[in-house]
């Protein structure tokens, strides 16, 4: 059996997106757990390109436990944004203050997005 990759508690993850005729593209992330969920954003907003890339097609995070094919649902509700952003002041805020601005604001809000990570068997979970 695969050991449990806990994504919520990692610092960063590196965000892998191959896709067919393109060169392969790594990304590293900043990720939170709310609500059993791990959650993380796009800093630019929905025009970046792993954004773009990871709502349409599942891909892959990198972290030090291992690697998990994910696929990534956007967050809307206001509640649930507001307390991903707590959870980013609270794991990030005092090391790196000035970056967790830019990550609690608007843009980077509407680019929230929870981990739904594969099953077993590499697919994901409806």
């Amino acid at each position: 059996m695969e050991p449990v990759v806990h994504l919520g508690h990692q610092t960063q993850v590196t965000l892998y997106v191959a896709r067919a005729g393109e060169r392969p593209r790594t990304c590293p992330l900043w990720i939170v757990r709310v609500d059993d969920h791990a959650c993380l954003r796009a800093l630019s907003g929905t025009g970046s390109w792993w954004y773009r890339q990871i709502t349409t097609a599942p891909a892959q995070l990198w972290c030090a436990e291992g690697i998990v094919r994910a696929r990534f649902d956007p967050v809307r509700d206001p509640v649930v944004l507001d307390r991903i952003d707590s959870a980013y002041e609270e794991k990030y805020g005092l090391g790196w203050p000035g970056p967790v601005g830019f990550i609690t604001a608007p843009a980077a809000r509407r680019a929230t997005l929870r981990v739904v990570v594969a099953g077993v068997d590499g697919t994901t979970p409806a």
